[in-house]
């Protein structure tokens, strides 16, 4: 009986709240600006053409990157330290994996795009709502351009294209000072977790966009296919041949750095190319491991770099 009340009166909140929502929005939409009808996943949906607070699951990084003001986002997307004071300024912490819809309201946004598609009807009763389908935004320049046409904001894509070529630039000249070409050698990315090892693809955070659609380096035939499909596999140190490459980046926390001094004495490891050739670049399991938006990866050009460098040195 207890949790039947419970549940009446977080029923009855979620009524009250999103009442309340409706009361805001209809003001809102009586003195804003027209909508545009915008095709996504979950259908056709009216949005503002210039919306002003926008709540968004997953891909703060993305709407920032366009100048936009992103009011919410998840508790994973959330930490992102690529991001700037001023892009942060209104973003608070919705909870994961879902919104936490009391706080999502408390933000009144105009806007929300989500990934979950389970949680789109609760969504929508707060403020127009897009259903993104992740599978498609493979590659920073596919979700640049999903996400300036559903925020109008072409303009500022151009701009910001510009800034990160101008910055790749500028780290392909650091690079070939110690002749390294990016153009001309091939990477995989790897990542230890406890006693696991997993590679991964160019669109999983990691350091994928910095280093591809930014420095250029060319991905090893086994990174190509998993950047193909589900992005990421687990493997093992005697498969770790299929995955061999001119570079090879290796990320892990403080606590798995026993695990990599193992990984360094296995025989199947030393045979590597790259291992052979001093181009094994360790980097920072924190810092990397997650956030991998248009902001983080023009950011992480120079920690890449700076890296590389060091390591071949």
């Amino acid at each position: 009986m207890k949790k039947i009340l419970t549940t009446l009166i977080a029923a009855g909140a979620l009524v009250t709240l999103a009442a309340c929502s409706t009361n805001s929005s209809s003001e809102k939409s009586a003195s804003s600006e027209k909508t545009v009808t915008f095709h996504a996943l979950n259908g056709d949906v009216k949005v503002p053409a210039h919306p002003k607070r926008i709540a968004v699951q997953n891909y703060p990084d993305e709407v920032a990157s366009l100048g936009a003001n992103v009011v919410g986002t998840d508790s994973w997307a959330y930490p992102n330290t690529f991001l700037s004071s001023s892009q942060k300024k209104n973003m608070v912490d919705l909870g994961a994996p879902k919104f936490n819809l009391e706080k999502l309201i408390a933000q009144d946004p105009d806007l929300i795009i989500t990934v979950d598609k389970d949680q789109v009807a609760d969504y929508e009763k707060i403020a127009p709502t897009v259903l993104v389908n992740y599978q498609k935004l493979s590659g920073m320049n596919a979700s640049l351009d999903y996400f300036a046409k559903l925020l109008n904001r072409e303009d500022e894509k151009a701009s910001f294209l510009a800034d990160f070529k101008k910055e790749a630039k500028t780290q392909k000249e650091k690079l070939s000072k110690q002749t390294i070409v990016p153009s001309k050698n091939t990477i995989s990315l790897l990542e230890l977790q406890g006693d696991k090892i997993y590679a991964f693809g160019d669109n999983f955070a990691r350091g994928g966009q910095a280093l591809t659609t930014g420095l250029g380096f060319k991905q090893s035939t086994k990174m190509a296919e998993l950047s193909k499909g589900v992005g990421y596999a687990e493997v093992n140190a005697e498969s770790l041949a299929a995955f061999d490459a001119d570079y090879l980046f290796v990320d892990f926390a403080d606590k798995d750095k026993a695990q990599y001094t193992a990984l360094e004495n296995n025989p199947a490891w030393k045979n590597l190319k790259a291992v052979k050739a001093g181009h094994v670049v360790t980097m920072d399991y924190d810092k990397v491991y997650f956030f991998g938006g248009p902001t983080a990866a023009k950011k992480e050009m120079a920690l890449y770099t700076d890296a590389i460098i060091k390591a071949t040195k």
